[in-house]
């Protein structure tokens, strides 16, 4: 969970265009605290497209008895789901590659785009990609600090237009950005060595085609 709730977030808004804090976010706050809640949701659900290590997830899914592929909601946590797509390479009876996205429903399930159906073949196994949205309290610190100076700078903008003001934001904001992506590289342990195809990284490891330590070219310490 993150450690910035979402009235700090909207109250560093509203400072940042040189307006009064508020001390919560009933809806006798105004409308100028329903503009910033508005500004910092649509730029969290920005930020969360991109998939993030905690909102972007792999599942191997098969139908159910009805042929139907219904997509995780996860623990209870997040909002719903952004977007679905399908890793596994599958064809219909045309030999064309099959599309999936979401179904809005309940639960929500995966949809067929190219043959134009909710029904899947019920003895193949899909694997879908799934990006979740999360809600602000679960999203990470880092994360949430971004998310918020990039708010910050929009809802400058939209409500007094300070050219000098904006520039110190914008600094703000790249600095916190770059923050918050190196801890979520960091959170799913990518790096140049360990991701890419499986050739690149037995190179690296110096494997001659074979998992058999005696075979290395040189030993490895980490």
């Amino acid at each position: 969970m993150g450690y910035i709730t979402k009235l700090d977030a909207v109250n560093n808004m509203m400072l940042a265009a040189g307006e009064s804090l508020v001390a919560d976010l009933e809806e006798a706050s105004g409308i100028d605290t329903g503009i910033a809640e508005f500004i910092l949701e649509q730029t969290s659900l920005d930020y969360q497209l991109r998939g993030l290590a905690n909102n972007k997830i792999t599942r191997k899914l098969i139908p159910d008895s009805d042929g139907y592929i219904y997509l995780p909601m996860g623990d209870g946590d997040e909002d719903g789901l952004i977007s679905a797509r399908l890793l596994s390479d599958h064809y219909n009876d045309d030999a064309v590659q099959i599309v999936a996205r979401i179904l809005e429903s309940v639960p929500p399930k995966l949809w067929n785009i190219t043959d134009d159906t909710d029904k899947w073949n019920g003895s193949e196994e899909y694997y879908v990609e799934i990006i979740k949205k999360l809600k602000w309290e679960n999203i990470d610190t880092q994360t949430q600090r971004s998310i918020m100076t990039s708010a910050m700078r929009h809802y400058q903008i939209a409500t007094q237009g300070d050219g000098e003001a904006d520039a110190f934001l914008a600094g703000q904001e790249g600095l916190f950005s770059a923050k918050a992506r190196a801890s979520d590289i960091n959170a799913k342990r990518r790096n140049i060595f360990l991701n890419g195809e499986p050739t690149v990284r037995n190179a690296i490891n110096r494997v001659p085609f074979t998992n058999d330590p005696s075979r290395f070219r040189f030993w490895r310490t980490s």
